[in-house]
């Protein structure tokens, strides 16, 4: 064990950092903040007993950490003042210009605003804070965070996302207490938004990638969070642990490279290093495949229902979503012990793996599982999704019934 203070930055750039206040009524001191987003850090880092003590000195906030070794504490500080770092440039020279700015591809010949252009109220500057930050065998590269994951949750995991990839790290043999080393994540906006406006398809969206949220402006912000937060692989020289992008618009906006899902390709992040890379389905289109519809769903088919629609046709849909999610993490799992493998054929293979007969009956637990979802908000007359701040699954992994929001749910 050791102890280091790390000086993050002035007080106003961590403000901006730790999107104080996360709540805006909330009565929490600027150290507080830190210390709970931090504190969450450790803990998915596997340092459960660490401390952390947060303090403000002649204009800067600097925390002291004891309990990591030298090693780890030195990339503590390198990874931390870079987030820090990065995000007050992209709020200053990137957030402040889209709430300035006027949108310009607007097909309805109404002039919109580039920042929170349905006027939901709802948008926030938020780096993805609380993953891991110096044990994580992976990198996932995600779209934008949703809102409620800031306020009031206040915590990047807490999320159905979250709990389905555990399931599928659990089924290609990840120890339920080592998923968390899995699920270190960037997003390639710092923009939390409500859930709809990464596919908002409205006159107000942009008519090249979709959706509300400004992803082609933030490529230099991607670039330095990713040289940031990967990190040379434990074990094999000359590459870093690997990395998955999730959903259409990472994937098309990755490095300004185009990938496809279940496509791999191998970069250049840090120099003189290999990062393995794999384009990937987003993980939350299961739910919305199991549970509702795009053209006018039925009062009650909303994702969070906690039953699935009736039909083969929506079965077969889950069936081949479920195998090539767990094709996906397979290959996570797979290349972050062994990243020299070769990227193509081992997704190959693992879509081959799950496509398997001798593996339908886990595959066909698991869909039934995820598609119990339930959010305690569910309204069987609604046809919009509520905002899930309690969600759980009726079924357990085991495929067992189970309360979703009781305290032995699993």
């Amino acid at each position: 064990m050791a102890k280091r203070t790390i000086t993050l930055g002035t007080v106003p750039m961590v403000e901006t950092a730790f999107a104080y206040k996360n709540i805006p009524d909330q009565n929490e001191s600027l150290e507080e903040t830190v210390q709970h987003w931090l504190g969450q850090t450790l803990a998915r880092d596997g340092f459960d007993n660490a401390t952390i003590n947060v303090t403000q000195s002649e204009g800067l906030c600097k925390v002291e950490l004891d309990g990591p070794a030298d090693s780890e504490n030195e990339e503590y500080d390198t990874r931390l003042t870079g987030i820090v770092a990065i995000a007050s440039k992209a709020y200053n020279e990137l957030i402040v210009n889209l709430i300035q700015k006027r949108k310009i591809w607007c097909t309805d010949n109404v002039d919109r605003p580039m920042w929170d252009p349905m006027g939901t109220k709802d948008w926030r500057f938020f780096m993805t804070l609380g993953v891991g930050l110096v044990n994580h065998r992976s990198l996932q590269f995600f779209h934008y965070p949703p809102s409620r994951l800031l306020n009031p949750l206040r915590d990047s995991m807490m999320d159905p996302v979250t709990l389905r990839c555990r399931d599928l790290l659990r089924a290609n043999g990840v120890p339920v207490d080592e998923t968390k080393f899995y699920e270190t994540r960037i997003n390639s906006t710092p923009i939390a938004a409500p859930d709809d406006q990464g596919t908002n398809s409205s006159v107000a969206a942009d008519p090249v990638t979709g959706g509300l949220i400004p992803i082609g402006y933030f490529q230099d912000f991607e670039i330095q969070m990713i040289r940031t937060m990967i990190k040379p692989h434990p074990k094999v020289n000359e590459y870093t642990i690997p990395m998955t992008a999730y959903g259409r618009d990472p994937m098309q906006q990755f490095g300004g490279l185009f990938l496809g899902p279940d496509q791999a390709m191998v970069i250049e992040v840090l120099p003189g290093l290999k990062t393995p890379v794999l384009g990937s389905n987003h993980p939350y289109r299961f739910y919305g495949a199991a549970q509702t519809t795009r053209v006018n769903p039925k009062p009650g088919q909303v994702i969070g229902s906690g039953q699935m629609l009736p039909g083969t046709d929506v079965m077969n849909t889950c069936r081949g979503l479920q195998q090539d999610d767990l094709a996906v993490v397979r290959w996570q799992v797979q290349m972050a012990e062994t990243p020299a493998l070769d990227p193509w054929a081992t997704i190959r293979k693992a879509k081959k793996f799950w496509q398997a007969p001798e593996q339908q009956e886990l595959v066909d637990r698991l869909i039934k599982r995820h598609g119990s979802l339930t959010y305690d908000d569910y309204s069987p007359t609604s046809t919009t999704v509520s905002r899930g701040l309690v969600f759980g699954f009726r079924y357990d992994y085991e495929g067992n019934p189970q309360d979703p929001f009781g305290p032995n749910s699993k």
